[in-house]
């Protein structure tokens, strides 16, 4: 009996704790990152902004209206890059994204990977905001083997 009463009036302590410390003010209100929208927000008429880290997935430098949402059926994006091996025209979609690592690694197929078919997971639109921590890194530069 008495473990019990230890254990509600533990209860009724934390409950306590966690109501007061969900009463204090929380962070301000950060608004949104301004989305880059270029001059010309068409596809193949806009500047690309540089990467902010090495590695980085690269930014989407056009407008994605009227792309968006990629479906299970739908996506907009594969119709200018889903084209492995090309050479002129938009920027195809890396060998990487060809290949599907959980069915049949080291096999490229003729079309995106089924893990790589939601672009938006990893590709976003361009933005004008500073960055969040400074950095040395300069974006314009492409490291050997990239």
């Amino acid at each position: 009996m008495r473990a019990h009463s230890c254990i509600v009036l533990f209860m009724l302590v934390i409950g306590a704790w966690v109501s007061a410390a969900a009463q204090t003010p929380a962070s301000p209100a950060v608004a949104p990152a301004p989305v880059f929208e270029p001059p010309d927000t068409r596809p193949g008429r806009s500047t690309r902004l540089p990467r902010a880290w090495d590695g980085q997935p690269p930014l989407v430098p056009h407008s994605l209206r009227g792309l968006t949402p990629i479906t299970v059926t739908s996506n907009a994006c594969v119709r200018c890059h889903g084209r492995a091996g090309a050479t002129a025209g938009p920027p195809p979609a890396p060998p990487s994204h060809f290949i599907d690592l959980r069915e049949a690694p080291g096999v490229a197929r003729p079309q995106v990977a089924g893990a790589r078919w939601n672009c938006t997971a990893c590709h976003v639109p361009q933005t004008m905001a500073p960055p969040l921590v400074g950095t040395t890194f300069d974006g314009k530069a492409r490291r050997p083997g990239r």
